[in-house]
């Protein structure tokens, strides 16, 4: 009997492995992949459009005459109106 759990808990535990695998390599395509004009949201929830990429960094333009710097990794992902 307690080799099944033992079985389902090492499934899960490789299944969840595997998972934040696939992506971590999702999140580095999408960095490698900004370009400018791109719609963005960060992981705090900020909207803006891309104005620059740096090695490390992204300027974004989030309203008139308003940009910020944010580091490549605080860029959650693409952004399309819904």
């Amino acid at each position: 009997m307690y080799w099944i759990f033992f079985a389902v808990l090492i499934g899960m535990t490789i299944w969840m492995f595997t998972q934040q695998s696939r992506n971590q390599k999702n999140r580095q395509q999408l960095q490698k992949s900004l370009q400018k004009g791109d719609r963005v949201v960060t992981v705090g929830g900020v909207i803006g459009t891309v104005v620059q990429v740096d090695d490390k960094r992204v300027v974004l333009q989030v309203a008139d005459n308003v940009r910020i710097d944010v580091l490549k990794t605080a860029v959650g992902g693409k952004y399309q109106d819904s």
